[in-house]
């Protein structure tokens, strides 16, 4: 455990180094972040305007509990890159093992066997952009869910772009990891959220949601890990200050108490501050 705090605070401390010369498109080939795996922009880019590639911190491949056969269901706007990137393997053994000869035709909601893996990592693409200001924390108030299950759930809503937050930290349900970070669409599109009907927020808030009902119960210890890790790699990332850090419920004119009154908020903004 310690060795892996001290690995994402190795790759935070990269981060914050290299984020300038990022946001201005001006790093070369080859760039690593102490384990974290990456990818370069291929064109000078002028802030808050969508490269055409981005940063991706990748954390090394958790060895504890050894390397077994799995079954991904693939999320809302996920191919068979990221999926890849997450399990630490390569596109064309994915594609042999699940008999695959077209990439694009992996479909949302394809369950795929992913061979010899230890498992997914958080895999969190960063953008240079000059937007995102703030950081909202959610919860879902449901038991159960995934990327997948939420982005049903807004498409019902008439949401047109299905899932409206940014990221989400999933509970151990809906075929997940507990504590496994998901990207959501709009993130991986550069789009507003839908996660807040608060003024402009959805334009420069980044919304986090945490699966489950924590205004019934408490947040476990391998979510918040996770959540404590992403919210430090977008804060150093795009230099976004403490105090712009909330919960919905702080947000200005909600009326709600989300992320729910047993969230640790206390504890989260003690652990942030140490990153």
């Amino acid at each position: 455990m310690a060795e892996r705090e001290s690995m994402k605070v190795d790759c935070l401390r990269s981060i914050s180094r290299v984020r300038t010369l990022l946001l201005w498109g001006l790093i070369g080939s080859g760039l690593f972040l102490s384990g974290c795996a990456t990818s370069r922009p291929t064109q000078r880019v002028m802030p808050n305007v969508r490269p055409a590639t981005a940063l991706t911190v990748n954390l090394p491949m958790s060895t504890g509990s050894g390397m077994r056969d799995v079954y991904h269901v693939v999320g809302p706007y996920e191919g068979l890159w990221r999926i890849a990137t997450i399990y630490g393997k390569d596109v064309g053994s994915i594609m042999r093992d699940n008999n695959i000869t077209d990439p694009s035709k992996v479909k949302k909601g394809q369950r795929l066997l992913i061979r010899n893996t230890y498992g997914p990592r958080p895999n969190i693409p960063l953008f240079p952009t000059t937007r995102w200001t703030h950081i909202v924390i959610h919860h879902t108030a449901t038991d159960v869910g995934s990327a997948l299950d939420i982005d049903s759930m807004h498409l019902k809503k008439g949401w047109e772009n299905g899932m409206g937050y940014d990221f989400l930290i999933d509970n151990g349900t809906g075929g997940k990891m507990l504590g496994q970070i998901e990207v959501g669409p709009r993130w991986l599109k550069q789009m507003d959220g839908a996660h807040t009907k608060q003024g402009d927020w959805n334009k420069k808030a980044i919304g986090i949601a945490v699966v489950g009902n924590y205004s019934e119960e408490n947040l476990p210890t391998s979510m918040m890990d996770n959540l404590v890790f992403l919210v430090a790699t977008l804060k150093n990332f795009y230099q976004i200050p403490d105090r712009n850090i909330v919960g919905h419920r702080d947000v200005p004119g909600a009326a709600t108490e989300c992320p729910g009154k047993f969230f640790p908020w206390n504890e989260f903004k003690r652990r942030l501050r140490m990153y």
